[in-house]
């Protein structure tokens, strides 16, 4: 099954795929793959692990759970303030989803929020660099958090508390990549942040 989906419309093109094979990504394109189990084999040999990314190029992918295929993030230039100005104009701000005071003035912009089963997702762009976000362990529930950095670059804090100064480590995104899980066998997360390091979008993926 391939299914085209509009929530980071009108800037970026994506398609959920599950259990699809033979499937030729279109051009340059960013694969995700959001199952926790199941690798995809990407043209037959090359073996893409549960919730890892990686970029591709008209490549053949057999998908035997479920991935997420973005199209064109990479044509974005956030050095561009028109650009910049479109995407801020159309996604909402933190302040303006939340009305909490800590939001207020702070530059991150998140599309419309999807949820496919127990995936949600929604992409996120940090208009400023070194910028971090609010420090926090606790979600909504058990999830598993994934970042996926789509254009610039970014990072993910991880902290003893939450004062910055705790930090103890960072994992670094660039284009195209995430991170390592960051939660333990109970699901469980130290407190950490997301951090941009220049002006960036992420997609922002969480799995119950």
């Amino acid at each position: 099954m391939v299914e085209k989906l509009s929530f980071g419309e009108p800037f970026i093109e994506s398609r959920f795929l599950q259990e699809e094979y033979g499937f030729t990504t279109p051009g340059h394109c960013n694969l995700i793959n959001l199952d926790t189990e199941k690798s995809i084999t990407v043209e037959g040999s090359f073996s893409l692990p549960p919730l890892t990314a990686m970029r591709t190029c008209g490549a053949k992918i057999d998908v035997p759970g479920k991935a997420l295929l973005i199209c064109n993030a990479g044509t974005l230039d956030l050095n561009d303030l028109q650009t910049l100005d479109c995407l801020r104009k159309i996604w909402k701000s933190n302040w303006e989803l939340t009305h909490l005071e800590k939001h207020r003035g702070v530059p991150y912009y998140k599309s419309t929020k999807i949820t496919i089963g127990n995936i949600s997702m929604n992409f996120c762009l940090v208009s400023e660099p070194d910028c971090p976000s609010g420090i926090h362990r606790e979600h909504d529930g058990k999830i598993r958090e994934l970042h996926v950095q789509l254009v610039g670059e970014g990072a993910v804090d991880l902290m003893r508390s939450d004062d910055p100064s705790s930090m103890f480590a960072s994992l670094p995104l660039t284009a195209g990549c995430t991170h390592l899980p960051t939660w333990d066998q109970n699901g469980e997360y130290p407190w950490h942040r997301f951090r941009s390091k220049s002006r960036c979008i992420f997609l922002g993926v969480e799995i119950r």
